[in-house]
């Protein structure tokens, strides 16, 4: 539960809707964003775990389908990746460890990961050429994400896209389509993982699933269909070192 009066749920809904819209226009959840709006609002993360893990799913879902409408999504390379991750996920959200360890690394990661795609994002186009994403490759950078993701209760998105992108394995935009999938799948292996009883708890928060959508629906608009392959690289690159920054922040706090 929270303790959150009037203006703190009108700044918070606001908030939601903000970060929906811009991880969906990347094809992402948004469980970074959403965890760290809590945190400013004084909400325990226990608490909103498996809150943010729904409004996850029902984001990147209506980021899959929106990516996946425009064409820009492959089955193939989600498979090859989510065979290894859903069961992953599901094993990692059984374990807890340190906050503050994952932070540093993860952070540092996801910031590096972002700079690095805002420098290629200049020339980063649809007519980039391609390489062989293998099998045996992708299953076990599923197996390694998918366990990321359960631990860390996120979808996991934040840490494929920079992988499909800088390996150039799918054309830009289409980082977009299979990480939503990725994020789905991996999401709802983690609320399985949390098990029932903790969905029950989740209470008021489930709330706000409803500007989350809202807010999903209109980034993966511009995400999908509006911007140019260099603009979505420039944003997915800003949405990552927002994550990173905040995970790092958040660590040294």
């Amino acid at each position: 539960m929270t303790d959150l009066n009037t203006i703190g749920w009108v700044v918070l809904c606001a908030a939601v809707l903000a970060v929906a819209f811009f991880y969906s226009s990347v094809g992402h959840g948004g469980a970074t964003g959403y965890l760290a709006a809590l945190a400013l609002l004084g909400v325990a993360p226990d608490s909103a775990k498996v809150a943010v893990l729904i409004t996850n799913v029902l984001v990147a879902s209506v980021a899959w389908w929106r990516f996946w409408q425009a064409g820009h999504f492959d089955w193939k390379i989600l498979f090859s990746f989510a065979v290894a991750s859903i069961p992953c996920a599901f094993l990692g959200s059984k374990i807890h460890i340190s906050p503050q360890t994952y932070k540093i690394v993860l952070g540092a990661v996801l910031t590096v990961a972002g700079i690095v795609l805002l420098l290629r994002s200049r020339w980063q186009t649809d007519d980039v050429t391609l390489r062989k994403c293998y099998l045996p490759v992708a299953l076990l950078v599923g197996a390694a994400l998918g366990f990321l993701a359960g631990l860390t209760g996120i979808g996991g998105g934040v840490f494929l896209s920079p992988v499909l992108y800088l390996f150039r394995w799918v054309k830009p935009k289409t980082t977009g389509g299979i990480a939503a999938g990725f994020i789905v799948v991996n999401s709802i292996a983690g609320l399985v993982g949390a098990g029932w009883e903790k969905v029950t708890h989740a209470g008021p928060l489930l709330w706000l699933t409803l500007p989350a959508v809202i807010g999903a629906l209109l980034g993966t608009h511009l995400g999908a269909r509006r911007w140019s392959s260099v603009t979505f690289s420039r944003v997915l690159a800003g949405v990552l070192v927002f994550a990173g920054g905040k995970l790092l922040l958040e660590a040294a706090g």
